[in-house]
């Protein structure tokens, strides 16, 4: 392979570089509408990280939050309405008045107050029960839905994306809501 500026070969370890910048360019790519749901303090503090990242190292850590947060953080409400209102950005451009008026509808029948700052959502989660999150799933599912309907219908391609390789854990939730609701009937 050769550096395409002087046509010298490229050296392994910035083969390397090459490839761990790209992987992690993919990974935050698809995971940053899942981390800014988390909170828009750690989405500020990972895009911070990867915009300064410049080796390898940087790029492995910059992966590392990500997977960190997307383990670890729960979702909040506030952090759920600013990334659906940042992908709805991306897909209203593409759709009609009436579903425009949905989404609206959608949007300002949830209770998007009644959680406090991220700092305090954190502490106050009881980590033994996803009590909290379920909250927060169940306000955002009707408009993620939406939002994945029909970036599907008009082919926005990024939101396809973010949406295909995001949100796994209210995916999780979802499915852990059916199985309750079944059970119940």
């Amino acid at each position: 392979m050769c550096n395409a500026n002087n046509n010298e070969p490229i050296s392994s370890d910035q083969s390397v570089l090459k490839r761990i910048k790209k992987r992690a360019e993919q990974f935050w790519a698809a995971s940053k509408y899942d981390v800014m749901a988390r909170g828009y303090a750690s989405y500020k503090q990972i895009s911070a990280r990867y915009r300064d990242a410049s080796t390898t190292t940087d790029y492995e850590a910059a992966i590392y939050s990500i997977s960190h947060t997307l383990n670890v953080l729960p979702y909040t409400k506030k952090g759920l309405r600013t990334s659906i209102e940042h992908m709805w950005g991306y897909v209203s451009k593409h759709v009609h008045e009436e579903e425009r008026s949905l989404f609206q509808r959608t949007f300002e029948a949830v209770d998007w107050q009644s959680e406090t700052s991220e700092q305090e959502a954190f502490e106050a989660v009881d980590w033994q029960s996803e009590t909290s999150e379920q909250e927060a799933f169940e306000a955002a599912v009707p408009l993620l839905s939406l939002i994945q309907e029909l970036a599907a219908k008009y082919d926005v391609a990024y939101i396809k994306q973010t949406m295909a390789n995001s949100f796994t854990r209210l995916t999780r939730l979802a499915e852990q809501h059916q199985q309750d609701h079944s059970e119940e009937q």
